[in-house]
């Protein structure tokens, strides 16, 4: 299989199990059919157990180890390694069985970990938030821990007509000389209280994810047509937090709060001994320079009156009603 994202070709080949589990995680990309030479590989090779990398730590992150091997960077679950090649441009990964045991959480932590690594020798760096680009054009980052409403004040924004990279994932870059924002094509995952605020929503959700409560939606459907690849430097930085009160109050943050917030939202910058450390800060920086950055206190009216509520909200940050 050959995927195109955002300029590159990713091929993936190798164990047909792995290709599959590959799928779950890529499938959304658009296909790449060019004869050339791939931007990066991933090669799947069937394999028994393998103890523990030997070389220096470099991260702890879940069920994954990573260790320096020379330039290289090794990725052990307790069973399978991945070797992201220095550079970038491949991750061979020998997948033993028992790693095979949980497709899913194979997708979307080792190998998306992997990918993750690999992609910061090319200068993008990935961030735990939702993405979207309001109707008159601006972007939006909606950035928080597990639990703290970034899905709810997602389809909130895009009820009250936003566009869409993402609601948990994208990477940032700034190859062009400009920040930019890049999407990761995937379902959204959407907890059942959340459902029942976007009914229209909820009726498109499909099968239960294999950890925990949630449900895959395919935004596609929800919102045809509103997709969006990419957007430019950020505009505002949404920092949810679920208040229990009756209803929703924004409050400014300074360009150091969101710095910090983008800080904790994004994965390993400050991970000693990885590529790309200091151009990580850097479009960090970049971005809570040019953000308003706004703390969300969402009350119940969010999830009673979702679209209403996030177009108060948007006027509240500086962008008019459209």
């Amino acid at each position: 299989m050959r995927f195109r994202f955002h300029g590159m070709t990713l091929a993936v080949e190798g164990d047909p199990r792995a290709v599959a589990a590959a799928a779950e995680l890529l499938g959304a990309l658009p296909p790449d059919a060019s004869p050339g030479v791939p931007d990066l590989r991933i090669v799947f090779r069937p394999s028994p157990p393998f103890p523990r990398p030997a070389g220096p730590r470099r991260f702890y992150h879940g069920i994954l180890d990573c260790h320096a091997d020379g330039d290289d960077l090794v990725l052990w679950d307790g069973h399978s390694i991945a070797r992201v090649v220095a550079g970038g441009a491949l991750i061979e990964v020998h997948v033993a069985d028992e790693s095979m045991r949980d497709g899913y959480l194979f997708a979307h932590v080792f190998l998306l970990i992997s990918l993750v690594t690999a992609l910061r020798w090319r200068g993008l760096f990935h961030l735990h938030a939702g993405a979207l680009v309001a109707p008159d054009g601006r972007g939006i980052l909606v950035a928080g821990s597990a639990g703290a409403g970034k899905s709810s004040l997602t389809l909130a924004l895009l009820e009250a007509g936003s566009y869409y990279l993402g609601d948990d994932a994208v990477f940032l870059s700034a190859r062009g000389g400009d920040v930019a924002a890049l999407a990761l094509p995937r379902p959204f995952h959407v907890a059942p209280r959340t459902a029942e605020a976007f009914p229209r929503v909820g009726a498109l959700l499909s099968d239960l994810l294999p950890t925990g409560e949630k449900r895959r939606l395919d935004p596609r459907l929800a919102w045809p047509g509103r997709e969006r690849v990419s957007m430019s430097q950020p505009s505002l930085l949404l920092l949810p937090h679920v208040s229990g009160e009756a209803t929703t109050v924004v409050e400014p943050l300074s360009s150091a709060e969101g710095m910090g917030a983008l800080i904790e939202s994004s994965t390993f910058v400050v991970v000693d001994g990885l590529p790309g450390g200091p151009e990580h800060l850097d479009v960090l920086r970049r971005v809570a320079d040019g953000v308003r950055a706004w703390r969300v206190e969402s009350g119940l009216d969010l999830l009673e009156r979702p679209g209403e509520t996030a177009e108060r909200l948007l006027r509240s940050a500086g962008i008019p009603r459209w």
